[in-house]
């Protein structure tokens, strides 16, 4: 009985060491971060955003969204977007929302855009409702009638 508390205790202590290890990565990526030294951030957000932590995969793809200690590559923000809007981080639907908007030409994607916009506004972003608004009115009336019925109809599922 005395060992099984005592791996009990050892294993609640190393658990308590390693996500105060990966808060202290995240607390130095944002440090990093705002002071401009986009390379430590990228990689403090990299061994978290692999591991997981929603919080570091959306701010691993701000970093490629904007080039900022990585290569700027928005199909990779994407991804890293995608992986934190998987967990429920609504500043990643957001972000996911203008990422589609802001594309190109031919990359430019208003129904993805809606989809996304739509679920930041339904879970709280203060900008989600008059940015879904801003891209309907970007559309044809069909266009958005159409992209409203996706929602819709995604929602349900």
């Amino acid at each position: 009985m005395k060992t099984f508390r005592h791996l009990s205790l050892t294993l609640f202590l190393t658990g308590a060491i390693c996500i105060g290890q990966a808060w202290a990565g995240y607390d130095e990526g944002m440090n990093a971060y705002t002071s401009g030294d986009f390379d430590t951030a990228a990689r403090e957000f990299k061994l978290l955003a692999t591991a997981g932590d929603k919080e570091s995969q959306y701010m691993l793809g701000l970093l490629h969204e904007e080039g900022q200690g990585v290569v700027k590559d928005d199909v990779e923000a994407a991804h890293w977007y995608a992986r934190s809007a998987g967990q429920g981080y609504v500043d990643a639907y957001f972000a996911l929302g203008q990422l589609f908007v802001h594309r190109q030409g031919e990359r430019q994607d208003r129904m993805a855009a809606h989809h996304w916009f739509s679920l930041a506004k339904e879970h709280g972003h203060r900008l989600g409702d008059q940015e879904m608004q801003r891209n309907l009115n970007a559309m044809t009336p069909d266009m958005a009638d159409m992209a409203r019925n996706r929602y819709r109809t995604a929602a349900r599922r």
